[in-house]
This record gives C-alpha cells, sequence and structure tokens, in this order.
C-alpha cells in the first residue's frame, strides 16, 4: 500500500500510524506538541477563574511534576530507547518530550561543559510569550520564577535520569527587553556530599 502523505481521502476502518509518510507523521507529531502545550495552557486558565494565581500555578506544578514523572519520562525514553544518567541523556530527553525543546517551539541553544554538566539557553518560549503579552508579573512567576512550574518540572526531570542531577537558574524572566533569553538554566551531576 502506498503511504498517505495525509488523511483527506476515504475513511480507513483499519488505519495505523504505519500507513502515513514520514512527512505526516512529522506533521502529525507538531500537532500533538501543540495540543499537548495548550491542554497545560489551558488547565492554567480555568483553574486562575477558579482560585488565586499562586494557587493555580503551585497546582499546574504538581500536576505537570506527576504527569512527567508518571507518563512523559518513562514513555518517551522506552519508546525512544534512551538510556542513560547523565546530562547529555537527559538533554536527548528534552528533544523529544512532548513539550520539548526543538525548532519551533521551546528552542534552546546549549553549551555542554561534558557529559555531567551543560548550560541551556532558552531563546525562545512561546508560554513566556503569551503571558508578556497579558503583562501581568505574578503569571511568569508563577511559570518561571523559583519554585515555579519550570524549575520544578526540571528538578523531576533530573531525578529521574540520576539522582545527583541538579538545576540550577542562571537567568529567569522577566526580560528587560523581547530581544533577551527568556531563561538560562544549568544542569549538573553533582558528586554525592
Amino acid at each position: 500500500m502506498e503511504e498517505l502523505k495525509d488523511y483527506s481521502g476515504e475513511y480507513k476502518p483499519h488505519l495505523k500510524l504505519e500507513d502515513f509518510s514520514k512527512e505526516s507523521l512529522i506533521g502529525l507529531l507538531k500537532s500533538y506538541q501543540i495540543v499537548f502545550v495548550g491542554l497545560m495552557g489551558m488547565w492554567n486558565t480555568v483553574n486562575r477563574e477558579r482560585m488565586s494565581v499562586e494557587e493555580a500555578f503551585k497546582l499546574d506544578a504538581y500536576v505537570y511534576q506527576r504527569m512527567v514523572s508518571k507518563f512523559a519520562l518513562p514513555l518517551v525514553t522506552q519508546a525512544m530507547n534512551i538510556r542513560g544518567d547523565d546530562v547529555v541523556t537527559m538533554l536527548k530527553y528534552f528533544q523529544v518530550a512532548p513539550d520539548g525543546a526543538r525548532e519551533g517551539l521551546y528552542e534552546f541553544d546549549y553549551d555542554i561543559k561534558n557529559s555531567d554538566h551543560a548550560i541551556l539557553t532558552f531563546t525562545s518560549c512561546p508560554s513566556l510569550l503569551y503571558f508578556e503579552r497579558k503583562g501581568n508579573d505574578k503569571d511568569i512567576d508563577g511559570l518561571c520564577g523559583p519554585g515555579g512550574v519550570e524549575e520544578r518540572a526540571f528538578i523531576e526531570i533530573c531525578k529521574y535520569f540520576n539522582p545527583n542531577m541538579k538545576c540550577r537558574a542562571l537567568k529567569l524572566p522577566p526580560r528587560k527587553s523581547k530581544d533577551d533569553i527568556c531563561c538560562q538554566w544549568e544542569f549538573k551531576v553533582e558528586p554525592k556530599t
């Protein structure tokens, strides 16, 4: 059977993802990524209608941590055969995670010092851009600030790969200029003390 470039044709009762071309599957994955980010954003929006901004972001962080640890990390690392306990292995996960850091969404530059130490500089973040447009620093702080959703997610991801892996924010929003970086993080495996 010829690979499908899309699903504009007739209904196929026994359709499998394998029936689609590589290009169409890439497009589908990109749309799933946006759906995932949109779901998390909508969760936050609905929560903020029912509770304070601070409470909503605490709940967001809690749900996101649990989702990452129970679903995203084990399923994605298994599907992509990502194995290891160093920072570079974690960076592989970042690239293929449901809300992954790759071209078109959450983009970053990286400075890999060695396999156990890297600095990530996020240059594009649609979540930050959204909250900047709204002009509310409480939202930015809840997502990006110390103890916010992002930091708590990074801590959970670090723990999954190596209990001695730590993350440290080097630069966080709010930004002084739209041309500034979004945020910068250091990830490092630290020896047990």
